[in-house]
């Protein structure tokens, strides 16, 4: 391993876990439920089998975080296209709870790229980009890899993943 990607695992694990804490400090959850949170409100009508595979949950273990999501009026279930699919959508109080959790990512990720001028971060967001498409082969990776994403900032201005996903199996 060279001291680049080193650099970049360590960065990594340091912004996940820096992430995670400050949006379920936010949320005041564990877990995987702010990304659940997070990823419903960007993708009305998922499934809750999607969230399962984006989190890497059982479905039981997704299902059980669903129900929690619902008892606590986050999110509401509908009857999908056949008997086994429910579609989940957010609820306004989620939506007002997803959005403070992303302000949360955001303060964390811009505490980060603050220690670069602005020709740095441009071009780091070029290398990221590059990345992302390489790395995204598999179907099921993209709503993996957008779990805690704040799609409004990407989606408009040419998210990699969605667009890579789409040369691949749109």
């Amino acid at each position: 391993m060279n001291r680049t990607s080193n650099l970049l695992g360590a960065l990594s694990m340091v912004l996940a876990d820096e992430m995670r804490e400050a949006v379920n400090d936010t949320l005041r959850t564990t877990g995987e439920t702010a990304a659940a949170l997070i990823m419903v409100g960007a993708h009305p009508d998922v499934h809750i089998a999607e969230v399962a595979e984006a989190l890497g949950l059982t479905h039981s273990g997704a299902v059980r975080l669903v129900d929690r999501l619902e008892n606590e009026e986050l999110v509401t279930r509908k009857p999908g296209p056949d008997s086994r699919t429910v579609l989940l959508r957010i609820t306004r109080e989620g939506e007002r709870r997803r959005q403070a959790a992303l302000r949360q990512r955001a303060r964390v990720l811009g505490r980060a790229l603050a220690h670069l001028s602005a020709d740095e971060a441009e071009l780091l967001g070029s290398c990221m980009d590059k990345i992302l498409r390489g790395y995204l082969t598999e179907r099921q990776q993209g709503y993996r890899f957008c779990r805690m994403c704040d799609e409004d900032t990407c989606v408009p201005y040419h998210c990699p993943v969605e667009e890579k996903w789409e040369e691949l199996f749109g």
